[in-house]
């Protein structure tokens, strides 16, 4: 982007985004491939357009069955995580695959998938932005998720919020 476009990318020193392998710095916390995305939409998209963009990538991540790009043409499954969070889709799609251990050859070359699917939707996005003059995404909030917020707001913690598939993580509160 930077020798192609040009400006604002060729300000940006690769350096920038170095920390946020392993969800920062190993923290496992949200994707690493998806914080230079989200960079890249807010420094070309109009402020009032970037949440549709935003939340889009997001809820894609969270469906795809990622890797869908094989870089070492090795093959592996794609798995769908529910979950944008690193050490939720690296543990889950081990379990699922049989990979392992973390450090294994076959979890970076799907690390290494998924950032180019990152990648490559969000140009995708940016595109039809830039072609159409506006973005329209298909996002919405789950109805568990909903369900899980509305009690949150109501009776347990105020000040909860989020947008991820509670159940996932924290299980059914409804179940017995």
């Amino acid at each position: 982007m930077a020798e192609e476009v040009g400006y604002p990318f060729n300000q940006i020193p690769a350096e920038t985004f170095g920390s946020y392998r392993g969800g920062v710095e190993g923290w496992g916390s949200i994707c690493g491939a998806l914080v230079p995305a989200i960079s890249v939409i807010n420094l070309v998209v109009d402020k009032e357009d970037r949440a549709s963009l935003v939340n889009e990538l997001m809820a894609w991540y969270k469906e795809f069955p990622f890797p869908e790009f094989q870089p070492a043409g090795l093959d592996l499954p794609g798995v769908p995580i529910n979950s944008s969070l690193c050490h939720v889709s690296v543990t889950k799609w081990m379990e699922e695959t049989g990979y392992g251990p973390r450090s294994s050859p076959e979890r970076g070359e799907r690390c290494a998938g998924l950032t180019a699917d990152v990648s490559k939707f969000t140009a995708a996005m940016l595109n039809k932005y830039f072609e159409e003059g506006s973005y329209t995404g298909q996002y919405a909030v789950s109805p568990a998720t909903g369900q899980c917020m509305a009690c949150h707001e109501e009776n347990v913690k105020p000040y909860a919020h989020g947008k991820e598939d509670c159940i996932e993580c924290h299980g059914d509160p409804h179940e017995d």
